[in-house]
């Protein structure tokens, strides 16, 4: 393994008035309101972006604005994290787009309601294979990369899982899960990779947050009294993934 210099800003621009080499971070789940905000602020910080999602017009219009007049688009790879290949064929994407990755953000969506009494064996089934199964395969798939690199993850999580809520069983189910495996691949891949999490409070949708009394009863529960922005959670993303002597970690914000 290389020495790690606690120094090294490569993350954010220069160290030591020197240039350094440009991280390359793969978003999964780019096109959903985390995955935009955390991509813009990596694009913003000059960092390579592939961004990763399901749906291919989405994503190339992403890459457009984002690429703007001064900024090279970012690569894009279209996957469904549903189909079993979804890894392989992502690794395949990376391969072909930037050759290699440095960091990966899991923002995955969605946010399933699944009321208890209703609950199906596809409910889920589906949402443990979007929100853990694949996310922790193409960890997997791409650990050589990110061991190379000494690369980070970071993954966006849920307070459910530990102050669970109703009518999103599958979803608390699939974010606890993949918050124990994201644990153990932290132990496996140490030293090399650092692996965090971060568990989200309620963050402001405006299509969603349109009835004043929910919107003001849901803010009551966090201690700051409202809820977060995406780029707040960005803001908190990229200090994850410059936190060179952290993981394993689990950290709460917006609670």
């Amino acid at each position: 393994m290389g020495k790690v210099d606690m120094a090294d800003n490569s993350r954010s621009g220069t160290a030591h008035g020197e240039p350094q080499k440009r991280r390359t971070v793969l978003v999964v789940g780019a096109t959903g309101r985390l995955g935009v905000a955390i991509a813009a602020a990596l694009v913003k910080r000059q960092s390579r972006v592939v961004l990763t999602a399901r749906d291919p017009d989405k994503l190339a219009s992403m890459a457009h604005e984002l690429g703007g007049p001064e900024n090279s688009e970012p690569a894009v790879v279209c996957a469904d994290l549903t189909r079993e290949d979804a890894a392989s064929l992502i690794v395949a994407g990376v391969r072909n787009t930037v050759g290699r990755i440095d960091d990966i953000v899991l923002a995955c969506g969605p946010f399933p309601r699944t009321p208890f009494e209703t609950l199906r064996r596809e409910d889920l089934h589906h949402t443990l294979t979007v929100h853990a199964v694949a996310p922790l395969l193409l960890v997997h798939a791409l650990a050589g990369d990110l061991a190379a690199a000494q690369g980070a993850v970071v993954a966006l999580g849920d307070v459910g899982t530990s102050r669970p809520y109703t009518n999103h069983v599958a979803y608390i189910t699939a974010k606890g899960a993949l918050k124990a495996g994201l644990r153990a691949l932290s132990a496996e891949l140490a030293p090399d990779v650092r692996i965090n999490m971060l568990q989200l409070g309620i963050v402001a949708d405006p299509e969603a947050d349109l009835d004043p009394l929910r919107t003001h009863r849901l803010a009551a529960r966090s201690s700051l009294g409202r809820f977060g922005t995406p780029e707040e959670v960005a803001h908190v993303v990229l200090a994850l993934l410059d936190a060179t002597w952290t993981t394993g970690e689990t950290w709460n914000i917006g609670r």
